[in-house]
């Protein structure tokens, strides 16, 4: 039996990606699932999904940029549920813009996407945690948090501040038992990445790849963490960089 049956896992930018296949990854497990994005339809669509595999689920369109948004999302999830046990900080969007045509509007969407949400989540998360003495964040980066690609300066630096955020938080949070940690996947075939026809099969990853490895670090045992785990393609040019 997974440590994940009955526990509820919260996971932000659900819509779709990565986000939606750990939905129905975490509910194969047993796990009650929290789902949150912006577009409601899409929840709606994911919740039937997830109910069809014999799955609980609760879908709370969230805008998490917004602190009163996620208030209510955590709310939402304490009123259903009853605790929060995982939070998987899913939320982002890509940009791949030179830093003198980055005005400061895209610099702070990116910034508070990618990086206040997260930090947003896991303020909500934490006092949740620690009163029942354990508990697991996982903040999905990117290996652009590694090595960073041409003229995504405000992507990149939100992907750094992310692992940097996971560093924090696992010092901070390790006396009340709460694992912290980052999940760095290469390129994946998302809306976010622009989709599955847009690279050849090799160089990509599904979502489901990446959401079996998220899922692997949440199932063990409560005073482990599986601090950072890395997804990279073969032929990409990361190793070595050749």
């Amino acid at each position: 039996m997974s440590i994940l049956d009955g526990r509820v896992v919260v996971i932000t930018g659900a819509s779709s990606g990565i986000g939606a296949a750990c939905a129905i990854a975490f509910a194969e497990k047993g796990a009650k699932v929290v789902l949150a994005a912006r577009r409601a339809e899409r929840l709606g669509a994911l919740v039937d999904q997830v109910e069809a595999i014999g799955g609980e689920a609760l879908a709370v369109a969230t805008d998490v940029t917004d602190e009163d948004a996620v208030a209510n999302l955590f709310a939402q999830a304490l009123a259903r549920f009853g605790t929060v046990d995982v939070l998987i900080n899913n939320a982002g969007i890509a940009d791949s813009t030179p830093a003198e045509l980055t005005d400061l509007a895209l610099w702070r969407r990116v910034i508070d996407t990618n990086l206040t949400s997260a930090f947003l989540c896991a303020r909500s998360a934490i006092p949740i945690m620690r009163a029942q003495g354990r508990g697991r964040i996982i903040n999905v980066g990117s290996i652009s948090a590694k090595v960073p690609r041409k003229d995504s300066p405000a992507y990149t630096a939100s992907k750094w501040g992310l692992a940097g955020l996971a560093r924090a938080l696992a010092v901070d949070c390790r006396a009340d038992n709460i694992a912290v940690s980052a999940f760095h996947p290469g390129i994946v075939a998302t809306e976010l990445g622009g989709g599955p026809s847009t690279k050849p099969v090799e160089m990509t990853a599904r979502p489901e790849d990446a959401a079996g490895i998220i899922v692997h670090m949440a199932d063990m045992p409560d005073h482990l963490n599986f601090y950072e785990a890395l997804m990279v393609q073969n032929k990409i040019p990361f190793l070595g960089r050749g």
